[in-house]
């Protein structure tokens, strides 16, 4: 008997999967209107004792034509029944309602006329609410019983973050979800105190309400608009729900849930972006649009995740065609596989070419003659580049100095070079080969004779890129832990992808040439923060579930990042999130001559003489002075 029971569930799940066509549905609807007119018909005419209750005639037949023709106006037959909402309701209440006035004119004209009715009139009434209840009872209990044979016993408890209007929508969603992979089991209230008023029969409580001790897999949802608002005015409850240990998940903005597919299927997980997403950011799109439309632009590191995201940011403002440059085939092949599927209309080109290589270089401006050129192709990992210097002057400064002789060269309208904090008071070798870059974009940038706008725009570590922290931590936790972190003071600023590019973007558009562009980074986030935070929102309880542990300061590298150098000064300028570094290099002959013997050196490979020159350029570099980090090149 239980394999019998099994097997018919199994059955009507596997039914479930499919919709029922329309035709049976209207079949259905027409036989419950036929039947609501029998009745009607039936408790109106008592007077006749010989009155049965399937007595057809002209009257009833004329209510059900009436009734099926109202079907076919609303279409009311065509909604998914196992997803019935307060619409479907509404939509058979008109169909009553249009059916019952309908008539009730009627009766009033045959009335006038010839003296009789299809119905008497308490009859039609009475017809109504038969018709109505029975139609969306219906509807109800295919619904209910859908949700019991796709019941999902696994789902977890979960709270919703907020009693407003929208989380109130949010909740109601989730309830009435057929595939429950949440239930609700109440609000929490923003404010210290909680009323003691229920909604949907459910407590609200407040924030030191929530039980701590728990059933596993507890959760707590938030709209994607709360986040960003608490994030900026109250981020330290989410630092509170992360450590109760719940799990924490975001819905979109209801305007953009996705009507086609469960509302579970538009839960997400909470991740570390979300918690450092500051304000959205507003950029002159005007100003942009006027900038990148119709123009030829290359994007040098165009595969990795910063030259990637602004490929993706330059889309919208419709550029004649986007030259993607790498030297590294497989990535630089996924993106062109993005941009074939979810962008088939933008004019693109893939070039695998090294930055290093002059030549190439040269056959690519000839060929495409660029109009605008964002330079993102570098070396930044700093203890590989502390091992291998001649690499980070080869690429960071000799690729950046080709690409700024061959925009002069081709009268590149615009030249973007993508810095980093690093350059900064640098202590590797990474960070002072990105400032020597810097120097030789701001000496062109001096040139009267040049045509071309040279920008440099600065910015700290990127939440997600190839190679940070972030994913490094990720398959640290994934694989059961440590969590390494150098040192339990160490300090980074940190921005998304999406954010660093668009201020790229702007930046990019407002420079009259010259300038380095600061972007405001927020305060400096603390790694150990940072590593709690990811392993927390993995589900797990740092240091008792997954441990941290300290490995010391890599080669290069120091306790915190400055986005501007000790003699610089800020000007604002019309865009709050980006600043402009005054800069206070002298930009002498001595110097001047020392970009040139520089250069001399690297092409040569004379990394010791390179090395020297460039501590000559770059006077503010000094050495980390870490236990494990030993000088790799001679120092004079």
């Amino acid at each position: 008997m239980k394999k019998i029971t099994l097997s018919i569930v199994k059955n009507i799940k596997a039914l479930s999967k499919n919709y029922v066509p329309r035709w049976i549905i209207l079949l259905i609807d027409s036989t419950i209107a036929l039947i609501a007119a029998f009745v009607s018909f039936f408790l109106v005419d008592t007077i006749d004792a010989q009155q049965e209750l399937f007595n057809f005639n002209n009257g009833l037949w004329g209510l059900f034509a009436i009734q099926v023709f109202y079907f076919f106006a609303f279409k009311s037959y065509a909604g998914i029944v196992r997803y019935t909402s307060f619409k479907d309701a509404f939509r058979q209440l008109q169909t009553t309602i249009s059916t019952v006035a309908t008539v009730l004119i009627i009766n009033q004209f045959l009335y006038y006329y010839l003296g009789k009715k299809i119905i008497d009139d308490a009859g039609v009434i009475i017809y109504g609410f038969i018709a109505f209840s029975s139609l969306y009872f219906f509807r109800i209990i295919v619904k209910r019983a859908y949700q019991i044979v796709q019941a999902n016993t696994n789902s977890s408890k979960a709270y919703i973050l907020g009693t407003d209007l929208t989380d109130v929508a949010i909740a109601e969603g989730i309830i009435s979800d057929p595939k429950k992979k949440f239930t609700v089991v109440g609000f929490i209230s923003e404010k210290k105190q909680a009323k003691k008023n229920k909604i949907f029969t459910l407590p609200i409580i407040s924030v030191d309400q929530i039980p701590i001790k728990r059933t596993k897999g507890d959760s707590i949802i938030i709209s994607s608009e709360k986040l960003i608002k608490i994030n900026r005015e109250n981020p330290a409850l989410i630092q509170q729900l992360l450590e109760y240990n719940y799990k924490i998940y975001k819905l979109p903005e209801i305007q953009n849930w996705d009507n086609t597919q469960s509302l579970s299927a538009e839960v997400k997980k909470v991740n570390l972006e979300d918690l450092l997403q500051r304000n959205p950011i507003k950029l002159n799109k005007n100003r942009i649009r006027k900038t990148y439309e119709s123009r030829t632009i290359l994007v040098t590191g165009a595969a990795g995740s910063i030259g990637s995201d602004i490929v993706n940011q330059l889309i919208p403002f419709e550029p004649e065609l986007i030259i993607l440059l790498d030297q590294a085939e497989t990535p630089l092949h996924t993106v062109s596989l993005f941009l074939d599927n979810d962008h088939p209309d933008i004019a693109y080109k893939k070039v695998i070419a090294d930055v290093t290589n002059l030549k190439r270089l040269n056959s690519v401006f000839e060929t495409y003659k660029p109009d605008i050129v964002f330079h993102g192709a570098a070396y930044k990992h700093v203890p590989m580049m502390e091992d291998n210097p001649f690499e980070a002057f080869s690429v960071n400064y000799m690729g950046t100095k080709n690409l700024v002789d061959l925009a002069q060269k081709y009268n590149i309208n615009r030249f973007v070079f993508v810095s980093t904090d690093k350059a900064v008071n640098p202590t590797n070798i990474m960070g002072a080969s990105k400032r020597s870059a810097e120097i030789y974009v701001q000496a062109a940038a001096r040139n009267q004779l040049s045509r071309t706008n040279f920008i440099t725009t600065r910015f700290g570590n990127v939440l997600g890129s190839n190679g940070s922290v972030i994913p490094y931590f990720k398959k640290q936790i994934e694989n059961g832990g440590p969590v390494t972190v150098t040192h339990k003071d160490i300090t980074r600023y940190f921005m998304t992808i999406d954010e660093a590019c668009q201020l790229v973007l702007e930046a990019g558009a407002m420079g009259k040439g010259g300038e380095i562009y600061v972007f405001d980074m927020g305060k400096p986030v603390k790694i150990l923060n940072l590593a709690e935070q990811m392993i927390r929102l993995s589900g797990f309880i740092p240091y008792e579930e997954i441990d941290i542990v300290f490995s010391g300061l890599r080669p290069g590298e120091k306790l915190y990042e400055e986005l501007l150098a000790d003699e610089e000064n800020t000007l604002p300028t019309h865009h709050e999130k980006i600043l402009i570094a005054k800069n206070s290099f002298r930009f002498s002959t001595e110097n001047f001559k020392l970009l040139d013997e520089m250069t001399t050196s690297i092409e040569n490979c004379d990394v010791e003489n390179a090395f020297n020159k460039m501590k000559l350029l770059v006077p503010e570099y000094k050495q980390a002075d870490n236990d494990d980090n030993q000088p790799k090149i001679k120092v004079v």
